[in-house]
């Protein structure tokens, strides 16, 4: 919720302050109680996590798209050889789940099979689950492993051209694209954001949404961290939409492209979710070596939000 003189008169008459409250109350206790669930199989997750100490790894949140993984997986492994990509799997459809399990063992990657998802206030709301699954992720995964720092990547994202991401944040302390509400709070999309563990070690990081000052999910670490930064505390993304053409389809269509990174944007829904993962996947394995220029030949910057 927002600080509290930041209210309206009109705001305090209908009570929006006390219903922002209870719905933050809500949310924090909600958060608690899954975040002391073990996910199947958490001792021996914790020994293979304890493997990547001191190392930068990454971690996405699946979704029901085993395809959005593997392309992922596929591209890491192609420009971010080094980079560990640690799966947590918060899908709904059990087939899903077993296909993303097996893709993790077959490419090595660490795979954890996230509790179900709390029934209040986050099944049905895609946001909402996606903050309580990063915030379990924090707590129990990243926390106790200690990289020396992490990457949160969405799970459609496709990996173009060889970055250092370490290097992202080893003079800043986070590292992304900046998105900012309509009352001047701002936070990193958790799509593509990268800190450093050690700047961030301390803090009870929250990753959930903060409606009321018109922040998704990441919202919440505008009052635990991003508030407190200086603009030289933050490594500002290079965001581009670009065009991607399919026969098929018979029209370019937009994209996202962060840092070389390729968002197919709402796999999960968007154009059949599958349908648009599979026109990526088909320009992205007709030529992986020039895709990204081609991208790029007709990209538009991003205006930054602030």
């Amino acid at each position: 919720m927002r600080d509290l003189p930041d209210y309206s008169l009109g705001e305090w008459a209908r009570a929006a302050p006390l219903a922002h409250g209870v719905r933050r109350l809500r949310n924090v206790a909600v958060d608690a109680y899954y975040a002391r669930r073990p996910a199947a199989g958490h001792a021996a997750l914790a020994r293979e996590l304890a493997g990547l100490d001191g190392r930068f790894v990454a971690f996405t949140i699946a979704f029901n798209l085993p395809e959005a993984v593997a392309l992922l997986s596929q591209g890491l492994a192609r420009v971010h050889p080094g980079v560990p990509l640690v799966v947590c799997d918060n899908s709904d459809d059990p087939a899903a789940r077993a296909r993303i399990a097996a893709l993790c063992a077959a490419r090595g990657h660490v795979y954890c099979a996230l509790p179900r998802p709390p029934a209040i206030g986050s099944r049905g709301n895609a946001s909402r689950s996606h903050a309580v699954a990063l915030n379990w992720v924090w707590r129990n995964l990243i926390r106790p492993s200690r990289p020396s720092g992490f990457a949160l990547l969405d799970h459609d994202l496709v990996p173009l051209v060889p970055d250092d991401l370490a290097a992202r944040v080893a003079h800043h302390p986070i590292h992304g694209m900046v998105r900012r509400g309509p009352r001047g709070a701002w936070y990193l999309w958790p799509g593509f954001s990268l800190f450093d563990f050690s700047a961030v070690a301390g803090l009870k990081l929250d990753f959930g949404t903060d409606t009321p000052r018109g922040l998704d999910t990441g919202g919440q670490n505008w009052r635990v961290l991003y508030r407190r930064l200086a603009p030289s505390d933050i490594g500002r993304a290079r965001t581009f939409q670009v065009l991607l053409e399919d026969p098929e389809v018979g029209a370019p269509e937009p994209f996202l492209l962060v840092d070389g990174f390729l968002h197919v944007g709402g796999a999960g829904h968007r154009g059949g979710g599958a349908a648009a993962l599979a026109r990526v996947r088909r320009a992205y394995e007709a030529d992986p070596d020039g895709l990204f220029a081609r991208l790029m030949a007709g990209a538009v910057p991003i205006a930054p939000t602030d």
